[in-house]
């Protein structure tokens, strides 16, 4: 897959959302940054499937074809850009190494980034697919970053729970955009 200027320039500011949010003083816990971008990323994803959905809730599993073919392609992805980034990822030792808990919940990790992430993708003329790759460049780099103070594989296993988690996960609305809402959802029109 090829990543325009625009998915790079907001994957930047995706690292930045990430840092100044979730670090203190810049400093961030690697497996709450990790999960963190990589629930963005498949959040994303989920919304790009575009399903009309009734008395769902933020938080409940919803189990799709399109989640398992579209996420597998977003892990292979990731799996690329650390490859890119010089990082190697041993598969014998992704077995060993364990999925770090993050500091924050599901539904706390939207909360706290969608919004900005959202008005990321508006800036960029980005569509909710291109933002979730984007977030996926993200996650790379943040693993690549991390990888002092958490095993490769190991930001690489969370990432790929994160992922998972959320490209099955209805995620919440949008609630502090304000008139920005309606330009996300109307953006392609």
């Amino acid at each position: 897959m090829q990543i325009t200027e625009q998915q790079h320039k907001a994957s930047q500011k995706i690292v930045e959302l990430i840092s100044a949010k979730i670090g203190k003083n810049r400093a961030v816990h690697p497996a709450t940054a990790i999960s963190s971008c990589a629930r963005l990323s498949g959040s994303f994803l989920f919304r790009s499937f575009n399903f009309q959905l009734a008395n769902v809730s933020p938080g409940n599993a919803v189990l799709s074809d399109e989640a398992n073919e579209k996420g597998h392609v977003l892990i292979n992805f990731i799996g690329g850009m650390l490859n890119n980034l010089g990082v190697n990822i041993n598969g014998e030792e992704l077995e060993e190494q364990p999925v770090e808990e993050s500091n924050l919940s599901f539904l706390d990790t939207l909360n706290l980034l969608q919004d900005k992430a959202a008005e990321i993708m508006i800036e960029n003329k980005l569509d909710y697919e291109q933002i979730a790759y984007s977030c996926a460049v993200a996650t790379a780099f943040i693993i690549k970053e991390c990888q002092n103070d958490l095993a490769v594989q190991s930001g690489f296993n969370t990432a790929i729970y994160s992922f998972i988690e959320g490209s099955k996960t209805y995620p919440p609305e949008f609630p502090k955009l304000g008139s920005k809402k309606k330009s996300i959802f109307n953006f392609w029109k």
